[in-house]
């Protein structure tokens, strides 16, 4: 199968994303309701839960509202291998982007680690165990990938030099 070209599995995989942007957009719209019901109950003065629904469901959002930006970027880099346009700037661009936003979501996750921490008491045991297992693994997970990308998106900038420089000698 090919990798670079018109139905190619670049082609392939950009129909994949599109479709996982438009998941991650349905469920975005739940959390986005999820929010407006908070609002309400803290406007109805429901005290301290209420608030701290309205902080998580909003860090949750910004995490989603992040992963559709992630899917953008690649999105651009599997458009332009389907153009066969492998080394370009928009590219390192991308890979750039993408790499601060997973660190970004790590924070955030990181974040939610530490709300769940401080609501320990109000939170029944087993809840706390698998939401804070699941958001100390998303933290390390974007930490890495955050990092991986990073490398990845230098090694390409080396790469793209490489390539215009092979380019005059030429």
């Amino acid at each position: 199968m090919k990798i670079l070209g018109k139905s190619s599995l670049s082609s392939k995989v950009l129909v994949g994303l599109y479709g996982l942007f438009a998941l991650i957009t349905l469920i975005d719209i739940g959390v986005i309701s999820i929010i407006f019901k908070t609002i309400r109950d803290i406007l109805n003065n429901n005290g301290l839960e209420a608030w701290f629904d309205f902080v998580l469901f909003t860090i949750v959002i910004f995490t989603g509202l992040m992963a559709l930006f992630i899917i953008v970027q690649f999105m651009k880099i599997f458009q332009n291998l389907k153009n066969n346009v492998l080394f370009c700037k928009e590219n390192t661009k991308s890979l750039s982007n993408v790499s601060y936003s997973c660190l970004f979501m790590a924070v955030l996750y990181f974040i939610i680690s530490i709300l769940i921490l401080c609501m320990l008491q109000k939170l029944t045991q087993e809840f706390v165990f698998y939401i804070l297992t699941f958001s100390i693994t998303f933290t390390i997970l974007f930490f890495i990938f955050g990092i991986g990308i990073k490398i990845l998106n230098e090694i390409y900038k080396k790469a793209i030099e490489y390539k215009e420089e092979n380019d005059y000698t030429i």
